[in-house]
């Protein structure tokens, strides 16, 4: 496997790597959880490489190439298991002169269950605003 840096223990593994070329090697319905936080499309770039997922052009074309992503996982997940993803709304182009925001976590909810993912929960973490400090 690709890998910068793994840890394997009985009763888990965690690996440090590109998803796409770690998950590739993976047998199917080998993986009972997974916990990840995918790149916030269009609001971090993350790197420069045309791989990385935080350097789409645009939307559609995130969630075009995460389809991958998320269809590796489906392939990886044992059935009945569980995967949770770190996400949130997204703002706009100038939310904070009211450009709104958008349903980040709806589009990756929909995105799983077209790969057979049931939704089961979202929980939402409250973060202080850094302009309320």
């Amino acid at each position: 496997m690709a890998v910068i840096a793994q840890e394997i223990e009985e009763r888990f593994a965690a690996y440090n790597g590109d998803c796409c070329e770690v998950m590739a090697q993976m047998p199917k319905e080998s993986v009972d959880m997974s916990i990840y936080s995918p790149p916030f499309c269009g609001l971090y770039n993350y790197s420069s490489s045309e791989r990385d997922l935080s350097n789409c052009r645009s939307y559609d074309e995130f969630f075009e190439h995460y389809g991958f992503v998320v269809g590796e996982i489906a392939r990886l997940t044992k059935p009945g298991r569980i995967t949770a993803v770190h996400c949130m709304d997204t703002p706009n182009s100038g939310a904070n002169l009211g450009g709104g925001l958008t349903d980040f976590p709806g589009d990756i909810i929909r995105l799983h269950a077209k790969h057979g993912f049931q939704y089961c929960a979202r929980y939402h973490v409250w973060k202080e605003p850094l302009a309320v400090r």
